[in-house]
């Protein structure tokens, strides 16, 4: 059959020596028969032409703006050579040696009535149309018992004063109505070839490699296209925008170009490469090549690579079936490598995670986990005036001299509440483990009751230390606390990357809080008078004066209780 078409004035003419044939736009899913890619309100399976027992039929293919033939839209509908049809804005006419093709003549004994003009469309039917242009009415298709060929679309019926008598012939039996039609050779042999591919990632392991993957995949895929011998996937860095070779066969002698490589990407679908009309894009080493396929790796419209095949040996041109199959591939592979990126990824947020959450309270914790996923942590340090606690555990010189299982447990009782009680404040851990504990409040996020928060903190792990301390009441070693808190200048923030990424805090700060825990005695939690000013409030305090050998004398207040307005 010959199809001549026409859009915005430019007509052209294929042939075709097949009984099907598919129209629409050429895309990384779909490979036509026939592209109409110059119009955009041609779907991308839009309409199919085939032939059924000695006749012409037109299916469309639930087309966003519809099939129309003479004038009516249509599902299915039978064609003659004087058949008009228009698919979008393009006009379609299909030119077949037939008996069918001339006009039949109505009951009435009348031509058929002419063609709408082509310029002017009848408005599509909207009863039972989703917003996507899909109709809800199930299409007619005839089985082999009941008809030998598809019903075309009956007329509107429309009311008569005078209505006709029937016309003396047999009726013909009512067409079945079923759910799905029947798979073509090709659909089946299409089916039959992805099921295969689907089949690889059966024998991967855990810890297969991403390369040996696609080295897996692209051995199969050589096997289900004909006449494909070499292969090669190229993969785009992300990060440097660099295009290399991820897999070939065979290894290492694959020649590919990477100009044709970042075209396809940046048109988003593929083409058969011939050397009549692709030459002038080829490398200088690719003369060779009479006949290939490109096709993008894609997934959300972000490109990942492209896949390359071609058999150095070949003339004949790879065909648009073998396109097509390609183009599922090539996705079907962009959502591999996109799976295994995520994967890596979330292993090392978790392994990320693991590690500075450790430092951090839970509410904390939910942001930081969300901000890893969103990829927002970025190492930085910032200075600014924040509060310190810095907690003294004294008593552990006795744990050398206990059974391993006793100095663990008395480890972790210790520690367990002196952590308690500064993330019961929305505290972070700068340090934690040994005899000294110093945590920050207003970092790696600003706190208005930061200065509140850490005072409470403090007092808590004094309280904790103490409830401890009486129920090991003659159990053996016990341990006391002492704690000063300060508000200073502290660099803090992430620093390190990748995997080696830590929050860290340090400054003047941290070195006077330090000074105030050094100069407390057991049990006793000393603030300076910075911190009194913003705290005053909600304290019982008393004026106190510490000596320290190389600061000297200098005063603070020792706090005795938390009296009231404690922060949420």
């Amino acid at each position: 059959m010959r199809v001549i078409y026409s859009y915005q004035g430019k007509e052209e003419i294929r042939t075709f020596d097949r009984g099907e044939v598919l129209i629409g736009r050429l895309s990384p899913l779909s490979a036509p028969d026939l592209d109409f890619g110059a119009d955009p309100t041609v779907s991308r399976k839009h309409c199919r032409i085939k032939v059924a027992n000695g006749e012409v039929w037109i299916e469309d293919l639930r087309s966003t703006n519809g099939t129309v033939v003479d004038g009516e839209y249509i599902e299915n509908a039978p064609l003659t050579t004087n058949s008009v049809i228009r698919t979008g804005e393009t006009s379609v006419r299909v030119e077949f040696a037939t008996a069918a093709a001339a006009p039949v003549p109505t009951a009435s004994g009348t031509a058929p009535p002419t063609p709408a003009p082509q310029g002017i469309l009848p408005p599509k039917p909207g009863i039972g149309v989703m917003p996507a242009g899909i109709p809800l009415v199930p299409k007619v298709v005839a089985t082999a018992a009941t008809a030998t060929a598809p019903t075309p679309q009956s007329e509107p019926l429309k009311a008569s004063p005078t209505p006709k008598p029937p016309a003396p012939t047999t009726p013909a039996p009512t067409p079945a109505l079923v759910s799905v039609t029947s798979d073509t050779a090709a659909d089946a042999d299409f089916k039959r070839r992805l099921a295969s591919l689907y089949q690889v990632p059966l024998s991967f392991t855990p810890d297969m490699r991403l390369p040996d993957m696609l080295q897996a995949i692209l051995t199969r895929v050589l096997t289900l296209i004909p006449g494909a011998k070499r292969g090669a996937l190229m993969l785009r860095d992300a990060a440097t925008g660099r295009v290399q070779v991820g897999a070939s066969i065979p290894q290492g002698e694959v020649i590919v170009s990477e100009s044709l490589a970042r075209r396809v990407m940046e048109e988003a679908h593929g083409f058969i490469l011939q050397r009549t009309n692709e030459t002038i894009l080829l490398d200088k080493r690719l003369v060779t090549v009479e006949t290939g396929m490109y096709a993008p790796l894609l997934l959300k419209e972000k490109p990942l690579g492209a896949i390359y095949l071609d058999d150095p040996q070949r003339s004949e041109p790879f065909s648009e079936d073998d396109m097509q199959f390609l183009l599922a591939v090539a996705h079907y592979i962009g959502v591999i490598i996109y799976n295994q990126d995520l994967q890596a990824k979330l292993a090392h947020n978790a392994s990320l995670l693991g590690r500075i959450t450790t430092k951090f309270p839970p509410r904390v914790q939910e942001r930081l986990l969300e901000n890893l996923r969103l990829e927002r942590i970025q190492p930085g340090t910032q200075r600014t005036e924040i509060p310190v606690l810095f907690a003294d555990l004294r008593g552990f010189a006795a744990i050398p001299e206990l059974a391993p299982t006793e100095a663990a447990s008395l480890l972790r009782d210790y520690l367990g509440a002196v952590t308690d009680a500064v993330f019961r404040y929305d505290g972070t851990l700068v340090k934690s483990g040994g005899e000294e504990i110093i945590a920050v409040f207003g970092a790696p996020e600003a706190d208005l009751q930061q200065n509140e928060k850490a005072v409470c903190a403090a007092v808590a792990v004094e309280q904790s230390v103490k409830e401890i301390n009486a129920k090991r009441k003659g159990q053996g070693p016990h341990c006391e606390v002492a704690v000063g808190v300060h508000i200073g200048e502290v660099l803090h923030g992430f620093i390190g990357s990748g995997a080696r990424m830590e929050f860290v805090a340090l400054g003047s700060g941290i070195t006077r809080a330090s000074h105030y825990c050094k100069g407390a005695h057991d049990g006793q939690v000393l603030i300076g008078p910075e911190v009194y000013q913003k705290v005053f409030k909600i304290i019982e305090a008393d004026r106190a004066t510490i000596s320290h050998k190389e600061l000297g004398e200098f005063h603070c207040y020792r706090v005795t209780s938390i009296k009231g307005g404690k922060p949420a």
